[in-house]
């Protein structure tokens, strides 16, 4: 790289992560759907490809569980997956976070149309007014303004206090929404964290157990659980966390503040069971709100814990989830009554597409491409050689300067000042947006950066680090000739 600002411009791109893209594939939009064998090939080799430790896949065909496998290991020990091991599911958790609050409503307990104060009456974020107009159903469908950045916070945070939930929503104080409620969609893990506390605040009683008797044990989820089992299970998938492409076993359990938004660990045939049931419909544990909003047909939207999008014309319900070291997908077509599931226990910069590829392929949708894109990869190892230039370049200015330190200086008074505090400023200001600027700019701060994409913040980090110390050294320099 030959400026700071390519610098920049790559770090930004680095961190521009999408969910996914769709490439248009072979398969004809029309043909039928692969073989429970041809979807296994595939996996494995997906899994080849991009150096998948483990996962597990469910298909689902008229409303019964069709398939289930596992593959790969679960961790380091080479213990084989199964379709009974549990694996962390994210954000796909907001489905039954979101279930449970239209139950309750069901119930007459709430009502999703009720502003949040009128049951936790010290919600309140940097704008107490607005704050007030913030509804149930606005924290549910990700419309109450409070913005991606101020749910990813937390996401370091392993306290698992009782009062956990309670201090999540405290923290809110310091929020800024970033659109009247109601007004724009914006992802935000702090809408479902609130609305965890307000499930324990109104059922009295830890989320965890709530989860517990009103979905798992109703559906038989025996491989299910909140974080950490508080049952007989098998064994647990452990994550992976991808250093450079390479897969590295990492396994990292987050606290109770964020609980609502991504905190179930199950299995794949658990999951089945989940999906079947919330597909079609199952009085156990399915409320008519859910019901209605199931059958409609529209365009792109988030609504109670579930995307709904087209693929190919076919109207398809989904959520993804993402915690550092796994993947997942549910996703399902109520056209033809299929659907599936795909877990895996790796993530990463480079950890392609291989969720939403199996999917896509499996419910005979054209597939996506699985691999990371190029894109990634030039950015990743472009990013490595900005490292080794801003090094290199540090490492002869400070060595010119120390040279000339002792060397006469005939410039203005003004113009020795600008040389010596212009260009330290402005590596100062690079370092600090490196780490500020940038992850903050797509909704993550560098903490949270780092967690999921370490080999990411330790460019970050080592850049900045550079980039400071050669300020430093090249300011003292500098007012030592001055002052010579």
């Amino acid at each position: 790289m030959t400026s700071h600002l390519k610098q920049i411009l790559i770090l930004i791109s680095l961190f521009t992560l999408p969910i996914f893209a769709v490439q248009a594939g072979e398969q004809a939009e029309d043909s039928a759907p692969p073989s429970p064998e041809q979807v296994d090939t595939f996996v494995e080799s997906g899994m080849k490809q991009l150096n998948i430790p483990g996962s597990a896949v469910a298909l689902i065909e008229d409303g019964e569980i069709k398939h289930l496998q596992g593959f790969g290991r679960i961790d380091k020990s080479g213990t084989a997956v199964t379709p009974q091991t549990p694996f962390q599911i994210a954000s796909v958790t907001k489905s039954f976070t979101s279930l449970i609050v239209l139950q309750l409503e069901d119930e007459g307990k709430i009502s999703i149309d009720d502003p949040i104060v009128q049951h936790i009456p010290y919600f309140r974020t940097s704008n107490p007014k607005l704050s007030g107009k913030i509804t149930i159903r606005h924290l549910m469908n990700h419309r109450s303004g409070l913005t991606t950045l101020d749910g990813n916070r937390y996401q370091r945070s392993q306290y698992r206090g009782e009062d956990a939930t309670e201090l999540a929503v405290r923290e809110l104080t310091k929020a800024d929404l970033e659109n009247e409620p109601g007004e724009e969609y914006q992802y935000s893990n702090a809408n479902y964290a609130t609305l965890a506390h307000l499930i324990e605040t109104i059922e009295q009683a830890s989320y965890e157990e709530i989860l517990e008797s009103r979905i798992f044990s109703k559906l038989g989820m025996m491989n299910t659980f909140v974080q950490v089992a508080n049952k007989t299970v098998a064994q647990e998938a452990k994550g992976h966390i991808q250093w450079f492409g390479l897969p590295v076993e990492d396994h990292f359990v987050a606290g109770r503040m964020m609980i609502g938004a991504g905190s179930v660990t199950s299995s794949a045939e658990d999951l089945a069971k989940y999906l079947i049931a919330v597909a079609e419909n199952d009085p156990r544990i399915i409320p008519i709100s859910l019901t209605n909003s199931w059958a409609k047909e529209r365009k792109r939207t988030y609504e109670f814990g579930w995307e709904h999008d087209t693929f190919d014309g076919h109207s398809v319900r989904f959520h993804d989830g993402a915690n550092p070291g796994f993947r997942s997908i549910l996703m399902y077509r109520p056209g033809t009554r299929t659907g599936g599931l795909f877990l895996m226990n790796m993530s990463g910069t480079l950890d392609g597409n291989l969720h939403y590829g199996t999917m896509q392929y499996a419910l005979g949708l054209s597939p996506a491409d699985i691999s990371p894109s190029k894109i990634f990869e030039y950015m990743l190892w472009g990013s490595i050689a900005s490292l080794l230039f801003l090094a290199v370049a540090c490492f002869f200015s400070i060595s010119r300067l120390r040279k000339n330190v002792s060397n006469p200086w005939h410039s203005s008074v003004l113009v020795k000042w600008a040389v010596i505090a212009v260009p330290s400023l402005c590596l100062v200001t690079f370092a600090f947006t490196l780490l500020f600027y940038v992850p903050r700019s797509f909704g993550v701060d560098f903490s949270a950066a780092s967690l999921f994409f370490p080999d990411l913040g330790v460019l970050l980090f080592a850049q900045a680090a550079i980039a400071a110390v050669w300020a430093s050294a090249r300011t003292i320099l500098l007012i030592r000739r001055f002052n010579s």
